[in-house]
């Protein structure tokens, strides 16, 4: 038996509880998890019944672990390595326990630069940003991973100090967009800039200012057709709506919830896209992503986000998805250790 941090039926309370070890099935691994990264989805799905999921439900999607089974037909792993990948929104594949499966082909060997704690911070956010970029209509933007868009083509991610925030601005600066410009708090300006941010704006500032000051910083880029390309990675009601607003004709305008926009013109596209390699658009870009995903980190091209670890364990995770729901969580992600007392 393990400890778990279960919702027992819709709308219910986390309890702390025991459940059975999983049994690995062929083409997975099972793992001790060693940390597990938080995110803002999971304090929605509890409150909100959010997202259709299997009840009692266990989450946390973004896991770092140890090996300690191996299922039939695995060939990249051995017990005792150390490996990362995306959990999944049903109990045995979910990272707010002891030990969780993950499947070999949405996992990776963590690179020896990385802890388990920074590991944690990257399966689903970056899968997210990923396939926001690289799905094609109605999930993502349709471009060619990490190759350039062409000459002089600009975004504008809201969000930018997010997770997903964070990798939507490395993987924009690899695929040759610019000016990048973001709006995030001014403390993370110089983080920011080093992930290949051009231009931070003051994420306080009101819509009318921000309109303004995008415009200054595109007339310097000598562009002509305004934003063509947003990416909301907060996709709250009002991030949306001042996205859907600055977007140009003919643009695109990338969610990671569901659409809260009124008043859409047949002009102005928006997406949603959805980082769980269950979901069948995702399976071959994932598959690819996760191959390539140590050497993208080893070599530099990609960065983790930072870190906040969580005190005491699975007892100490609402508490910090209560400070997530607080928006008092910028610029780092909360991660928990699910063995630690």
């Amino acid at each position: 038996m393990q400890n778990a941090l279960i919702i027992n039926q819709k709308l219910a309370d986390f309890t702390l509880e025991t459940r059975p070890i999983p049994q690995v099935a062929a083409g997975e691994v099972l793992v001790k998890v060693k940390a597990v990264g938080l995110n803002p989805i999971d304090w929605k799905i509890q409150k909100y019944a959010f997202a259709p999921i299997q009840y009692p439900a266990i989450l946390g999607s973004d896991i770092a672990g140890e090996v300690v089974a191996i299922g039939e037909g695995v060939r990249r792993y051995v017990v005792g390595d150390r490996v990362f990948g995306a959990g999944f929104p049903y109990p045995d594949y979910a990272g707010y326990q002891e030990y969780c499966k993950l499947k070999e082909d949405f996992s990776a060997k963590i690179p020896e630069s990385l802890t388990y704690e920074q590991a944690s911070t990257i399966p689903v956010t970056l899968a997210t940003a990923h396939q926001g970029l690289y799905n094609v209509a109605p999930y993502g933007m349709g471009f060619t991973p990490l190759l350039p868009p062409g000459k002089n083509q600009h975004a504008l991610v809201i969000g930018g100090g997010s997770s997903i925030g964070q990798f939507v601005i490395q993987l924009a600066r690899e695929s040759g967009f610019s000016p990048i410009i973001t709006t995030a708090s001014l403390k993370h300006t110089e983080r920011l800039k080093s992930l290949g941010v051009t231009h931070v704006i003051d994420r306080t500032l009101p819509p009318d200012n921000l309109k303004t000051t995008i415009a200054e910083i595109l007339v310097l880029g000598k562009s002509r057709d305004g934003l063509k390309y947003i990416f909301d990675a907060i996709s709250e009601q009002k991030t949306q709506t001042v996205a859907y607003d600055l977007l140009a004709p003919g643009g695109t305008l990338e969610l990671v919830l569901p659409k809260q926009i009124s008043n859409e013109s047949e002009d102005k596209r928006v997406l949603i896209t959805y980082g769980y390699p269950d979901a069948a658009h995702n399976t071959v870009n994932l598959k690819r992503l996760y191959g390539a995903l140590p050497s993208l980190i080893e070599e530099g091209t990609l960065k983790q986000t930072n870190v906040e670890v969580v005190s005491g364990g699975l007892g100490g995770i609402v508490e910090a998805l209560g400070r997530l729901e607080n928006n008092q969580a910028s610029g780092f992600k909360f991660v928990a250790r699910p063995s630690d007392k």
